[in-house]
């Protein structure tokens, strides 16, 4: 059984990412936890304690009524459902439950309306945070079969193979197609990915259906969405670095940057650092990271 979180506003795009994640994961078991974060600003106000309780109570009246409403939708019936309310803001709330509760996957949906790609999108702050998979649906993304997978990678960003553990299982259980990405300098004089690297991966998804592709481009970025632009996508993956607000802020993450205004739905896989990388190549400072390791 998956154990999903979804973050809800009552918006159509967390409808719409809700009946995304119904249809994705139609033939498994999962239990989902809806859950509204709701402002807390008016805990400085006076007479703060009557609007904080009218404010907690109109957000459960909401979320269940959010709830009902999904209940009476076509909906897996081994999919069971729960529902939190939270105070503080989305991203806070989110770390801080993840900190007393696993979730195999986090769910959002996406409408680019953040103040800033770095600081403004629930879907940035919580891929940058969340110690787990995090899917992000446009609200504009059609609901279809899972046929086309593409995973964006560099192969020298892997830690461990662990971390393809949902992209197998969907993949598997769909008998999808796995396309395996990769977005390279023509004109770098990058050390090239080396076979181990590569063959590591792709024992990793031995089972599955596997192709190649690669796009030349000095933006990583732009080849990705020059391929979902020019492809059936139905689903991309990254394998995002869980950098610092320092490194977010100065645009290192790609990951971040197709989440803030999701083409096609995004999977971030969750890699869990390593104390000892043996696959990547040494890097000394910052300026030196390899093209394709910005992911």
């Amino acid at each position: 059984m998956y154990k999903i979180l979804l973050p809800t506003d009552f918006s159509a795009a967390s409808r719409h990412a809700l009946a995304f994640a119904q249809a994705l994961l139609a033939d498994t078991a999962a239990d989902i936890c809806l859950l509204h974060a709701y402002p807390i600003e008016t805990a400085m106000a006076p007479g703060a304690a009557f609007l904080l309780a009218d404010e907690i109570q109109m957000a459960g009246k909401n979320l269940q009524r959010f709830r009902q409403e999904v209940a009476q939708s076509p909906e897996p019936p081994y999919h069971t459902y729960r529902t939190l309310v939270a105070p503080g803001g989305p991203v806070g709330v989110i770390e801080s439950l993840m900190r007393q509760e696993h979730f195999d996957l986090i769910v959002l949906g996406a409408t680019g309306t953040g103040y800033s790609e770095w600081l403004g999108s629930v879907a940035t702050g919580v891929v940058r945070l969340a110690e787990t998979n995090v899917l992000v649906v446009p609200v504009s993304a059609p609901i279809r079969p899972l046929e086309r997978i593409v995973l964006a990678t560099d192969y020298r960003s892997v830690n461990d193979a662990g971390s393809f553990a949902l992209l197998n299982d969907l993949a598997s259980r769909r008998r999808a197609t796995v396309t395996l990405l990769t977005i390279t300098d023509a004109e770098s004089a990058e050390t090239p990915v080396s076979e181990v690297s590569e063959q590591y991966v792709l024992r990793a998804l031995s089972d599955l259906t596997v192709d190649q592709y690669v796009i030349h481009d000095e933006d990583v970025v732009r080849g990705i969405q020059a391929y979902t632009d020019t492809h059936t996508v139905d689903l991309l993956i990254t394998l995002p670095h869980h950098l610092s607000l320092f490194d977010a802020l100065s645009g290192r993450s790609v990951s971040r940057s197709i989440a803030y205004r999701p083409r096609v739905p995004l999977l971030t896989l969750f890699d869990k650092p390593t104390d000892a990388p043996v696959r990547t190549q040494p890097v000394e400072n910052t300026s030196t990271i390899p093209f394709t390791a910005y992911f």
